[in-house]
């Protein structure tokens, strides 16, 4: 039977893999992204092209992989907290808080970089959209920590 704490166990080998995925395109990103747009988009090896978008994708991925891992540390943060029954403290809404100020800085990276690569856009819509839902949930977990300090002071 799936249960609350094998879905918690799932989330955090998930982040795990998805923290080993970054390491992997922090060192062969640049180059997996020259092979992906030399293979399927025809541009040519060593041609002025593939140089210019390669830096803007340097540009752009290395600091939003530097937020990246601090999403992916505050979210094994917030796991490892709910799984040890500490969900409705004021920590969590400080880690959901990291999160998505990292999720508005990916999304004003990638912004900025859609400029001069028009796919970065959609990236940056996805940023600021998870930012602002994180913050949402972030307000209602931050309510249900009052809610619960009130609930602990009544007798």
């Amino acid at each position: 039977m799936w249960s609350n704490k094998r879905s918690i166990v799932l989330s955090i080998c998930v982040c795990f893999v998805v923290a080993a995925m970054l390491l992997v395109l922090v060192f062969f990103g640049p180059k997996l992204f020259e092979i992906y747009m030399i293979a399927f988009r025809g541009l040519s090896a060593g041609g002025e092209a593939i140089t210019r978008i390669g830096k803007i994708f340097a540009w752009a991925f290395y600091p939003s992989a530097f937020f990246a891992v601090i999403i992916i540390g505050a979210l094994l943060k917030l796991l490892f907290n709910i799984k040890a029954d500490n969900v409705f403290i004021s920590r969590n809404v400080m880690l959901l808080k990291a999160v998505s100020w990292c999720c508005f800085a990916i999304g004003i990276i990638t912004l900025i970089s859609g400029f001069f690569y028009l796919p970065f856009f959609a990236i940056a819509a996805a940023g600021g959209f998870t930012g602002m839902l994180l913050r949402v949930l972030k307000n209602v977990m931050e309510s249900a920590v009052e809610l619960r300090a009130e609930n602990d002071l009544t007798i």
